[in-house]
């Protein structure tokens, strides 16, 4: 059963965090356990005006929680998202639902984006907010962590209400950025990373598939760097220039060939 957490499932909530092995925690924390006094901390639902926490609930009269999802508001319209599942319980489509449910929740109190800061060997986690159209908001610094954006109505995130400088989509794979969108960063551009379709992974591209893309839409500049080698990705930056042929340039740096780049 998923349902929204109460202050009594707080201690229930640390006692999920404490049964994670000590993989699935350092995933979702980013650090090692910690003493029991700190796991009570991070359980707490009261951590700022608007905090949601969504929890789901095994079978049984002592209502084990298995998996907990939450956001926390930190702009007018966005938040910042987690979730955890029991190691038991993953692998089975968990995440996702409560992945949706959050979204949900987040839609009806008036947010338009969730973003997550996930490590890069979180591959589950990487998966599942690409397959919901996550744009690169941070690229991964030296820990080896990112910042994603989703929308929680679906499809690409729009881009901030208060945005500093212009804002560039730059349609580019990989994690990490290159002198270009260091250099774009650097000027106080706000930038959005964006690694077109790939069925490998199971992305889709909302302009090809639905006609709509609010990064493309909004943004003062779309710099294009995705394989010229990839029929899927050659299709989005044709429809880019189609649609907004002002916006679009090419980037300076050579794209590596499709199978060659890291997604």
């Amino acid at each position: 059963m998923l349902r929204a957490a109460a202050p009594a499932d707080v201690p229930r909530i640390a006692a999920l965090y404490a049964g994670l092995s000590a993989d699935s925690f350092r995933r979702r924390f980013h650090s090692s356990r910690p003493k029991p006094v700190l796991l009570a901390r991070l359980a707490r639902i009261d951590v700022a005006p608007g905090a949601v926490s969504l929890v789901a609930v095994a079978p049984g009269p002592q209502e084990r929680l298995v998996a907990e999802a939450r956001y926390v508001p930190d702009a007018e319209d966005s938040g910042e998202l987690a979730l955890v599942v029991l190691d038991e319980y993953q692998g089975l489509g968990l995440g996702r639902l409560m992945l949706s449910a959050l979204m949900d929740h987040a839609r009806a109190s008036g947010l338009e984006r969730l973003s997550a800061v996930v490590s890069l060997s979180n591959n589950t986690m990487l998966r599942l907010l690409t397959r919901r159209g996550a744009a690169l908001a941070e690229p991964a610094d030296e820990c080896l962590v990112v910042c994603l954006e989703i929308a929680t109505a679906g499809g690409m995130p729009g881009w901030p209400r208060a945005s500093a400088g212009q804002r560039v989509l730059v349609e580019r794979r990989g994690w990490f950025a290159n002198r270009e969108v260091a250099a774009l960063r650097a000027a106080g551009h706000e930038v959005r990373q964006c690694g077109g379709p790939d069925r490998r992974s199971g992305r889709p591209c909302p302009l090809v598939a639905d006609g709509r893309c609010r990064l493309a839409e909004g943004a003062d500049r779309i710099v294009t760097l995705l394989p010229g080698d990839d029929a899927d990705c050659v299709a989005v930056t044709e429809a880019h220039r189609r649609l907004w042929p002002g916006k679009v340039t090419r980037g300076t740096t050579h794209p590596p060939p499709s199978g060659n780049v890291p997604r």
